[in-house]
């Protein structure tokens, strides 16, 4: 620790005042107080200054020259030891402390130095000493980081924090205003309808000889006889009884038909174009809504949490002092996941380098939770010090294999695949797929795939995911892309895991000898806007696998329940390893359809096992 604050300077006062404790004729807190001290990080210099001070002011002479002498070998010995083996640990230091003080009465004898104390009294202050320093070392260092004025958690502010803040509300602001004004059309209005009883008229009674007596008289009929027809052909209806009831007062009655028909075909036209309209307004608003979700996510992504965990820092600061390393700065962040993070200012005691990943595993075991260094934290950690970071690994890990059958006749797969680990300990699997067979396919489902691994790797909710991919594969164009999307998202800590399937084929999950599947019958993405992925939860532990197919390893198995058929085939395949797993279930699926691929074929299997 390079700054000095005020704990430090109650330390110091403390060594100040040990000279007055005063037991049988000794003063061990002397050595004792100034050991913990020393080995706990405060200011050596500022220490040994105040010790002597004490000494000097408030003891005789002898007492001055004999804890001098320990004060100052204790210091040079710890140092020495540092200095040699780039490291002293607690019970080392409390050793040297304990052994110096009991020794220096003897050399105190040797010179015949007129004493008072017994050999056992030296003992016991040696043996005072080497427990006190031992024991309150570990203490002094969560006293050191104790901070009982900010026990709040503290959001990291990062750049441009209430700027995103603000984008993100202006984004949730204009997507609310482009929902407010979505109305989507399901009939037409009375106006629309009077708008086309007007345009079939204007167009063809107007240049009839009889429209005088048709629309001239009030109480014509011909108003409410095309109304009628009108409704009729809106919802649906037969227009049997309205077409005979207009033959009777229209002589251009064919014809009518005809105009209304078109007239109602152009009106259709126009709501459907209309209704696409307030889809895309529909997928505009979801993606800002989405956009606001991750810039919200982005400003608010971690929280410093080093004054609520005072116990860990302490442990850490402790732990990586008995290897050698030295803590100027420490800070534990708790990122949006839950996961903890460990940024430091280090350096080592001596002058050689010493590993990161040895640093890293002493911080595991101080605080019983697994941690790792960071993805581009260095390998070494120099004398001069340099930032270093660790990050909190999840309990399980998961491993991935895949099996793959081409559809006959074709060279590509349409079908795709992801695995991937996020930095919050989520195992995300995904399969896709896309309509058809060969490269078309394979190219629609390639981009599904990549959109969700693009949206997922940003921080984005499974279901926020799926909902912004398929708002962009509506809003695509008139190429009607449909792909089938099976998507797992696992925590790597609690086995809590989420399906989402849209059109996809069954998921088999395989748990102590028995297997479960989860199905669905809904639609692929792309299909319409406002569609919303299936979702179910359950829990998964270590020792189970994950089984997702396509339909294609499914559909042409010949049997009379697939599902259950499938079940079988899992069971009886050897579920030694993901990938030996997945080729097993291939093989077997394919000796029930006599060897012939009729659809694509794609066996993703995930295994989780304790790290």
């Amino acid at each position: 620790m390079k700054k000095f604050d005020v704990k430090q300077m109650m330390i110091c006062v403390l060594a100040l005042l040990s000279s007055r404790f005063t037991a049988g004729g000794v003063c061990p807190l002397v050595p004792a107080v100034f050991m913990t001290g020393y080995m706990s990080g405060v200011n050596r210099s500022m220490l040994f200054l105040c010790t002597i001070a004490g000494l000097l002011l408030l003891g005789p002479v002898s007492v001055l020259v004999r804890y001098g002498l320990i004060v100052l070998a204790s210091a040079l010995m710890v140092k020495l030891a540092e200095r040699v083996f780039r490291k002293c640990r607690t019970v080392v230091s409390a050793g040297i402390a304990g052994t110096v003080t009991a020794g220096v009465p003897v050399l105190w004898e040797v010179l015949h130095v007129p004493k008072t104390e017994g050999i056992l009294i030296d003992l016991l202050e040696g043996l005072f000493v080497f427990g006190f320093v031992y024991v309150m070392t570990r203490i002094s260092y969560l006293f050191l980081e104790w901070e009982p004025s900010r026990a709040e958690i503290v959001p990291v502010a990062v750049q441009g924090q209430e700027r995103l803040n603000e984008y993100a509300r202006s984004f949730n602001q204009l997507a609310r205003t482009f929902q407010q004004v979505n109305r989507f059309k399901r009939d037409f209005s009375e106006e629309e309808l009077g708008r086309m009883h007007h345009e079939v008229t204007g167009g063809l009674c107007i240049s009839c000889s009889h429209c005088a007596a048709c629309w001239e008289h009030e109480y014509s009929p011909m108003y409410q006889i095309l109304y009628r027809f009108l409704q009729s052909i809106v919802l649906g209806e037969k227009t049997n009884e309205s077409e005979a009831e207009l033959r009777e007062h229209c002589q251009n009655m064919d014809e009518m038909v005809r105009q209304v028909t078109r007239v109602f075909e152009k009106a259709h036209l126009n709501m459907a174009w209309y209704n696409r309209l307030q889809e895309n307004r529909d997928a505009i608003a979801q993606q800002l809504d989405a956009m606001a979700y991750i810039m919200e996510d982005c400003a608010n992504n971690e929280q410093d949490v080093t004054s609520s965990q005072t116990k860990m820092a302490a442990a850490v600061r402790y732990a990586l002092k008995e290897m050698g390393i030295l803590c100027d700065s420490l800070r534990i962040l708790r990122h949006s996941g839950g996961k903890l993070e460990i940024r430091m200012e280090a350096r080592t005691g001596g002058k050689a380098y010493i590993s990161v990943k040895e640093a890293a595993n002493a911080i595991s075991r101080a605080v019983n939770r697994c941690f790792l260094p960071s993805k581009d934290s260095r390998m070494l950690l120099p004398e001069k010090g340099a930032s270093v970071c660790f990050v909190e690994t999840s309990a399980m890990t998961a491993h991935y294999g895949v099996a793959r059958a081409v559809r006959e006749g074709e060279q590509v797969s349409g079908d795709s695949f992801s695995f991937l680990i996020t930095d919050g300990g989520k195992c995300i699997l995904c399969l896709s797929d896309g309509m058809g067979s060969g490269y078309s396919a394979c190219k629609e489902s390639e981009m599904v795939i990549d959109l969700i691994e693009k949206f997922m790797e940003s921080g984005f909710r499974p279901d926020l995911a799926l909902r912004m991919m398929n708002s962009a594969m509506v809003t695509h164009g008139e190429n009607n892309l449909f792909s089938t999307v099976d998507l797992a998202e696992i925590d790597l800590d609690s086995g809590r895991t989420q399906f989402y399937k849209t059109g996809a084929a069954a998921t088999f999950i395989l748990h102590d000898q028995s297997v479960r599947w989860i199905d669905d019958t809904s639609m692929p993405v792309g299909v319409f806007m406002n569609q919303r992925p299936a979702r179910e939860e359950t829990i998964l532990e270590a020792g189970d696998y994950v089984v997702m197919m396509t339909d294609g390893a499914l559909e042409y198995l010949d049997t009379d329940n697939a599902k259950t058929t499938m079940a079988d085939i899992i069971l009886s395949a050897d579920a030694s390893g993901p990938a030996a797993f997945a080729q097993q279930i291939l093989q077997r699926i394919l000796e029930l359809t006599g060897g012939r691929v009729r659809d694509d074929m794609t066996i993703l299997t995930a295994a989780l096992w304790n790290v």
